[in-house]
């Protein structure tokens, strides 16, 4: 989750679903243990803003959405793009030139 202008993620990610053309998309995959802590780098990686409003993030429009299930039980919904969208709440993508090609990459297993 947001902290001090990046996300702060361990290991502990158990399932990770990503999903396409929209929130509720019917696409989802299982990482391998090496792609999960591929993908756990990558989001310690992101370096988040200021929050953004709503009405201006859905201008920048995210189509992916990666819910991240944790094995205590939690689960965290993402949505990376020029704007990043964490649960509720959106915020400016500050690195999202340097990292977007490799959330590319995550997008195309399965």
């Amino acid at each position: 989750l947001p902290s001090s202008g990046g996300m702060i993620f361990h290991s502990s990610i158990s399932t990770f679903f990503g999903t396409t053309g929209g929130k509720d998309g019917h696409f989802s995959c299982d990482l391998s243990e090496d792609e999960r802590q591929d993908f756990v780098e990558l989001l310690n990686r992101v370096e988040l803003g200021n929050e953004v409003n709503e009405n201006d993030a859905m201008a920048d429009g995210g189509v992916t959405y990666y819910h991240i299930y944790f094995s205590n039980g939690d689960k965290i919904t993402i949505s990376p793009g020029p704007v990043f969208k964490v649960q509720d709440t959106y915020y400016k993508f500050n690195n999202f030139d340097e990292l977007w090609d490799q959330f590319v990459m995550f997008n195309s297993i399965g």
